[in-house]
């Protein structure tokens, strides 16, 4: 079983803290099994998840409006 912990608000002293204590832990031998991953990837607010899904919206509705990939290049290497 593998778990994921989001500390948000990492300005604070308590979350600065909480870090650096599972930070150490991470580096010796008997907590091999604990991985600190320093990335936001994977997380998207809600107002950006919602843009996103606008424009993936807008997109399979209007396709026609967009250019293929290979057409832009050619354009563009010629």
């Amino acid at each position: 079983m593998t778990y994921t912990i989001k500390i948000s608000e990492t300005n604070s002293e308590l979350a600065k803290n909480l870090l650096f204590y599972l930070k150490s832990l991470a580096e010796t031998e008997e907590y091999n099994f604990l991985q600190i991953i320093d990335s936001d990837e994977g997380f998207l607010s809600k107002e950006l998840k919602d843009e996103l899904d606008f424009r993936y919206e807008h997109f399979l509705q209007n396709h026609e409006e967009f250019s293929d990939w290979d057409d832009v290049k050619h354009k563009y290497l010629n």
